[in-house]
Order: C-alpha cells, then sequence, then structure tokens
C-alpha cells in the first residue's frame, strides 16, 4: 500500500538509494550472525508446514527481524510517516509485504489490508511492533489483537536478544541491531487465540496480558545471553 502523502522525485530517490544502502548492508552483516531458536516446534509448526499465524514483537527488535522473517513475505504494518517510508522499502526488498498505517493514522484500513492478505491464501502471515510506532517503549497496543479476533488465527509473541549488539540510545525504543558474528537468541511465546467481536475490558485484559508475555520474553533472553538495556 503507497504512503498517504505523495513525494517528489527527489524524494522517491532518496527513499530508493538509503533503503537499497541498508538492505545490501543489512544482509551482509546479518548472514554472519549465528542464530539459536528455543521453540523448534513453533519453527517446525510455521515455517515448515506453513500454518498462518500474526507475529508480534517489540520495536527495540524490529530491524533484525524484518531480515529474519522476510523470507516468509510477512504483511508488516508501518507507519505512514516519512521514517515510515524508509521502513516499508526495506521491508520490500527484504521479501516482505508492507501495509501502511498506524494506531494514530491509517489503522483500521491497514488491520483490513491485513486481513484480506491473510486470507488470500495458505501459508500467509502478518506481523508488527506491539509498542509502535512512537511507544511508549514496552508498551502493547491493541491492533494485532483485533487482527487475530477477526480472522482467527493465532497471536504469537516473538523475540530476540543477543549480548553483542549496538544499540541506537538515542532512539525512544532502544533499536538493538547484532554485531558481526553475534550469537542471536530467538524464541516464542505462548499462542494467543481470541473470539470473534473481541472489546470493551475483555480487549484490555488481552492486550496486557500480550504486553506481559513479551515483557516476560524480552526479559529470559536477556538474561540468558547477558544483554543489558542501556539506561
Amino acid at each position: 500500500m503507497p504512503a498517504s502523502r505523495s513525494y517528489s522525485f527527489w524524494e522517491r530517490f532518496q527513499f530508493w538509494l538509503v533503503s537499497q544502502m541498508a538492505a545490501r548492508l543489512v544482509r551482509a552483516l546479518f548472514r554472519t550472525c549465528r542464530v539459536e531458536i528455543l521453540r523448534d516446534d513453533l519453527v517446525e509448526k510455521y515455517f515448515n508446514q506453513g500454518k498462518p499465524g500474526i507475529g508480534i514483537t517489540w520495536h527495540r527488535g524490529a530491524i533484525f527481524s524484518l531480515y529474519f522473517f522476510g523470507k516468509k513475505r510477512p504483511a508488516v504494518m508501518i507507519s505512514r510517516s516519512r521514517d515510515g517510508e524508509y521502513l516499508a522499502r526495506y521491508l520490500a526488498i527484504m521479501g516482505g509485504v508492507p501495509v501502511r498505517g498506524s494506531s494514530s493514522h491509517g489503522g483500521l484500513a491497514a488491520l483490513k489490508e491485513m486481513a484480506n492478505y491473510l486470507q488470500g491464501g495458505p501459508g500467509r502471515y502478518a506481523a508488527t511492533v506491539a509498542d509502535g510506532p512512537r511507544g511508549p517503549r514496552y508498551v502493547a497496543k491493541k491492533g494485532m489483537i483485533a487482527l487475530a479476533s477477526q480472522t482467527g488465527l493465532p497471536l504469537v509473541p516473538l523475540m530476540w536478544s543477543s549480548k553483542r549488539v549496538w544499540v541506537l540510545k538515542n532512539t525512544w525504543d532502544r533499536t538493538m541491531i547484532p554485531k558481526p558474528f553475534a550469537k542471536v537468541v530467538f524464541t516464542a511465546g505462548k499462542e494467543f487465540r481470541y473470539p470473534p467481536g473481541l472489546k470493551g475490558q475483555e480487549l484490555e485484559d488481552a492486550r496486557q496480558e500480550i504486553e506481559d508475555e513479551l515483557n516476560r520474553l524480552r526479559d529470559e533472553l536477556d538474561q540468558i545471553t547477558g544483554y543489558r538495556e542501556p539506561a
């Protein structure tokens, strides 16, 4: 889905150039990383058997997550902001399907587009960051819960961590980027399923449950890898 505003030729060229360079650099860097997956049962279910599902994670790990899952062509919700334009083009190069929208702008239309994509064939996936696009950090929003409720597909919290990372300390989410040859530990949490028409307190309870599970996974993996988030 295109961005909600038009850009000049030079802006489009800048988006193209930066996204192409970033994708090449990321591929070269991340291919050196060693990934340990702690939930082989979910790898078998979703990657090998092709069961459809919806993934959700925290914003801090988005860059590596987009690379790691890009080959499965997930539909990923990305904000309609100018910064989101870079990320959308980067995702498309990685193999994903950018869907433009966020909790503050175009979210309902984006959720509808993601639902249509998920129901368009077997082995399709959707994903987003629970605390995006502007935070607060580690506070989940309700969008993917509504999508899971509408489609009947499982919502699966995902997380990775590594001790050897660069941290962009000036970003609100403390973006993490694995260093060359880093060991990355990846896992998934409890699968959540929701009845149709979820709303009100039930929706808020589900949101809190997802937030708690994502934070549990984050703390667990950070402890395993020895990563300490900067203040």
